[in-house]
Formats: C-alpha cells, structure tokens, sequence
C-alpha cells in the first residue's frame, strides 16, 4: 500500500461524524489490549445498570467494531484511506468507548485483504481474550459490519461491507435471505440487560426465558 500523506489521514477522518476518532488523544488513552484487560467489560456491566459480566464482554467486541469502522471501512470507501491501525489507542468514559489515534498514519487505496488484515489485527487480539464464545462475538462484528451503510448514511459501502462479510471469521453469521434486514445467527445477549428485549437482527424471536 502507498503511505498516506498526514493530511489526507487526517480529512478523511474528520468527515466521519459517527463514533468520530479522536486526532488528539490525551494521557487517559491507551493501548486496545490494555483498556480491554483492564476492567472495559466490568465498567461497561454497571453503565448498563448491573447486566451479567458476560454482556459486558459481548458489548466489549460490539463497540470496538462499531466504531472500528469509521477509521477502515468508512474511511476506505468514501476516501480510499486506512488508518495505520497500529496506532488506535482507546479510552472509556464508565465504559463509553472512544478510539483515537495516535499518529495521523495511513494507506492509500487498500486492497480488500488488507483492509481485512487491518481489521483482524484490532479484532482478534481482543475476541481471543474474552471467555466467551468466538462465535458470539464474531457475530458480533459482522452484525456491525453489515450496519455500516446504514448508520453512517453511506451507500458507497455497501460493496466493500459486502465484501468483508464473505470472509472468515464473519462469513456465515448473518442469514440474509429474511427480508431487507439480516438477521443474526448468535444472540449478543443484550437481552439480559435490565429492561432490555432482543435486538431487531436478533436470532431469537422473543428474548429466551430462563
């Protein structure tokens, strides 16, 4: 890949005004692994209002990859820039994520493989490290992944979502042919947050009784 000038990293992320990535990370932000392991899922069980640890570990992959993919896919399909993601730190506010970047460092125009390598060498590393089922969490990022276009009113990424979802670990996990929306094949288990129901891609039709 051909490096990024600083300045055109730098456009292209600020155009993104979903889950932004914050260009002047302070002291607090730190390396992914490290705000992983210590303590994300727990701080993010009590802003949830006491949910199940195993939440808390689900809703650790959801937001990382929800906000991953303003500095890969949607940064890659509006402008054809991706991030140098050895340089993503993270901070949370009570279990809030936020992504920053270190260094304004980047590609031009990725090919899908190294767009996927990108997003593996973030992911991968924090799904291995939770005791939960890879399966769950994958679904997870596909779930995410397939939402893009939606979320961030981008249709332009429809094909390289598309893409993305036809790879390993993700391909698979969303069945496809249930109407306009996908609909998932793992629950995240959101529904065991208090209060909660199932999500709209939900595999369940109503949340699980006990």
């Amino acid at each position: 890949m051909q490096p990024a000038e600083p300045g055109q990293v730098i456009d292209a992320l600020t155009r993104s005004d979903v889950w932004p990535v914050d260009l002047a990370p302070g002291a607090g932000f730190v390396p992914l692994p490290d705000l992983v392991a210590g303590g994300l899922a727990e701080r993010i069980c009590t802003r949830l209002g006491g949910a199940p640890r195993r939440v808390g570990r689900s809703a650790v992959v959801m937001g990382l990859a929800s906000r991953l993919w303003s500095a890969t896919v949607v940064s890659v399909a509006r402008d054809g820039v991706l991030v140098d993601v050895e340089h993503l730190v993270g901070a949370d506010d009570e279990g809030s994520l936020v992504l920053g970047l270190a260094q304004p460092r980047g590609f031009l125009d990725p090919r899908l493989e190294e767009v996927d390598a990108a997003v593996q060498r973030v992911l991968r590393p924090v799904v291995d490290s939770l005791d939960l089922s890879p399966r769950l969490l994958w679904g997870n990022v596909a779930a995410s992944l397939h939402a893009v276009p939606r979320v961030h009113d981008l249709p332009a990424a429809q094909r390289l979502v598309a893409d993305l979802l036809a790879l390993a670990p993700y391909a698979g996990e969303l069945d496809e042919s249930v109407g306009s929306r996908a609909r998932r094949r793992t629950c995240c288990l959101f529904y065991l947050v208090p209060g909660a129901g199932v999500c709209g891609d939900c595999v369940f039709d109503a949340a699980p009784r006990r």
